[in-house]
């Protein structure tokens, strides 16, 4: 198998699992999710993926489906039964019920998990993306892991149609993050990122990156920044799970970034080296 997928206890291949029409996903997005990145058959910091986890679904009221332990097993559970697998994504989720449809809570709700892991190698971290702009038009839980996706899919979509990797959300004239990823800035040898508030998602690559920077002895200030700020920066970094952290160089069709190569580099590499020796 080159993926595996499990949902209550019954496992299967992604193409072949069932999950039913009454499950409060399906209907309402009713759940939260996080993503885990995985290599040479283990785990890169799945214990702060499931404190995320954990802490998305306290914030919208589920009962977690079972303990972190009871997760864990899990998962290595699922990626032992992959065996030739060296690097993948692992998914999981947790919805709030299945019950019939109505808006409030059901009575007594069971919370449903949904985990799945899928071959992905990892990416080249040294290609520059290419950013577009697009308006912030979520709602105000963007701290929460939400599966209720759907301006973030539609922003994804432009990109795509405009050749571009990402879509960087502007709201109040403020850059808070892109559709599906951290964004942050460099200027004058300073690490520049949008604070952690109900505005964005407290990513665990920014977290990684940030942590970094500090060892590396790169200033970094967690401050508000605009459009304008974005276009002049030095450098824009792009950080997430899959995309590690990537620099960018096009930005709405024009050429940016591309003033601190070294610094870039040198980040990347103190990214790439952790990723690589806490999964070996």
């Amino acid at each position: 198998m080159r993926n595996i997928a499990y949902y209550n206890g019954e496992i299967s291949t992604l193409e072949e699992l069932k999950i039913p029409v009454l499950d409060r996903a399906v209907y309402f997005g009713d759940g939260v999710y996080d993503v885990a990145f995985i290599d040479n058959g283990h785990f890169f910091a799945l214990d702060e993926h499931i404190d995320r986890f954990m802490s998305s679904c306290r914030l919208i009221e589920i009962e977690p489906p079972c303990s972190r332990e009871e997760l864990e097993e899990i998962f290595c559970g699922l990626i032992a039964k992959l065996e030739g697998i060296k690097s993948g994504i692992l998914y999981w989720q947790a919805s709030r019920a299945t019950a019939n449809r109505d808006h409030p809570y059901p009575a007594n709700a069971k919370a449903n998990l949904l985990v799945w892991i899928k071959e992905k190698g990892l990416p080249d971290i040294k290609v520059p993306l290419k950013l577009m702009t697009v308006p912030d038009v979520r709602y105000s839980l963007c701290n929460i892991k939400t599966i209720n996706l759907l301006p973030n899919v539609i922003a994804s979509q432009r990109a795509v149609e405009a050749g571009c990797d990402e879509a960087v959300q502007i709201r109040d004239g403020v850059v808070t993050e892109c559709a599906h990823s951290n964004i942050s800035i460099i200027k004058d040898g300073v690490f520049i990122t949008h604070p952690l508030d109900c505005r964005i998602l407290p990513g665990i690559a920014r977290k990684h990156v940030l942590a970094l920077c500090r060892e590396l002895g790169i200033p970094v200030e967690e401050r508000e920044y605009g459009l304008n700020e974005l276009m002049n920066a030095d450098e824009i970094i792009v950080t997430s799970t899959t995309k590690l952290c990537s620099a960018a160089n096009v930005l709405d069709g024009y050429k940016v970034g591309g003033k601190a190569p070294e610094l870039v580099e040198k980040i990347q590499d103190a990214y790439l080296a952790k990723v690589l020796r806490e999964t070996l």
